[in-house]
């Protein structure tokens, strides 16, 4: 009688220091979509270990999980509500079979994985690492979606490493080559790419600021040159009248066309123009009485007459 005694008070203080069973799992719903099946399952798996504690049966994890289920993950539940809860089969009228395996979370896990997409997550996850690669600047991004599909893939080690490898930008390989000897965990190599990646992106981002600091010199500039050109014009309108500057003929296209006078006149020599001027006679032949533009010589005279 005294030995039946002292294993109720004991009974009774483990029951007494056993924490309070939670009344929810501070999960997110999951409504059946086949994209969130794994996410949701590990979500409820970290919150499940850490009030485990609290759970005296495997059906107690179960029992948690169910409020969470919603759309067609809860008209899922509701067809195999009679064979796991004890109210369901009794309002069924069918007897509760207690061994049955979903009311293990195992079971429970498995059924709900096969149901809601557990093969076309696989796939959705596997072309996702095929096309996984590093965008310049997103080495966090990189890193996060690497380790994330590696765990639910299930893969590891040099597999890993050999996708890091491959995934990474030019720039970021080039760097990495360089680390010697490299750690073997293929969790501490990643840390150790995701730094150096870190490294060169604070790098990139101090070489983007140099030529902005050398932009701001430019609208002072421009205000310099504005304020200049009103200087300039103001000094022309109190010094009179712009005087028009003499035109460069002998430059470029600025040469002007040449007349029908100085064509005319073209081979002769100056000194005979000179003296054909004091004697009044015509320039080109060297006769007097006739215009210019009238005259009938068809090629300079140049002979002295």
């Amino acid at each position: 009688m005294l030995a039946k005694y002292l294993q109720k008070q004991c009974k009774g203080k483990k029951s007494a220091h056993r924490p309070k069973k939670p009344e929810k799992l501070g999960v997110d719903p999951f409504k059946g979509d086949s994209t969130d099946t794994q996410l949701c399952i590990q979500d409820c798996e970290i919150k499940l270990d850490y009030v485990r504690e609290s759970l005296r049966k495997d059906w107690d994890k179960v029992s948690l999980v169910i409020p969470l289920l919603q759309g067609p993950a809860k008209k899922w539940y509701q067809s195999i509500h009679p064979y796991v809860s004890e109210e369901g089969a009794r309002r069924e009228g069918i007897p509760l079979d207690p061994k049955n395996v979903l009311r293990t979370w195992e079971g429970f896990r498995q059924r709900l994985v096969s149901s809601f997409g557990g093969h076309s997550d696989r796939d959705r996850a596997l072309r996702e690492w095929n096309d996984l690669t590093m965008k310049s600047g997103k080495i966090d991004h990189f890193c996060d979606e690497l380790m994330r599909l590696a765990l639910e893939l299930g893969y590891c080690g040099n597999f890993v490493k050999d996708k890091a490898r491959v995934g990474i930008t030019t720039d970021l390989r080039n760097a990495w080559a360089l680390k010697t000897p490299l750690p073997d965990e293929y969790f501490e190599y990643i840390n150790l790419l995701r730094q150096t990646g870190q490294q060169l992106e604070d790098l990139a981002s101090f070489n983007r600021t140099v030529p902005k600091e050398k932009h701001h010199s430019r609208p002072e500039k421009s205000h310099d040159r504005q304020l200049s050109a009103k200087r300039q014009r103001k000094d022309r309108k109190s010094s009179g009248p712009r005087q028009q500057k003499p035109r460069n003929h002998a430059s470029g296209s600025s040469r002007p066309q040449e007349t029908e006078h100085t064509k005319m006149h073209r081979d002769i020599p100056q000194t005979l123009i000179d003296k054909r001027k004091r004697l009044n006679q015509r320039l080109r032949c060297g006769q007097a009485g006739h215009y210019w533009a009238k005259c009938l010589s068809a090629t300079p005279v140049i002979a002295s007459s």
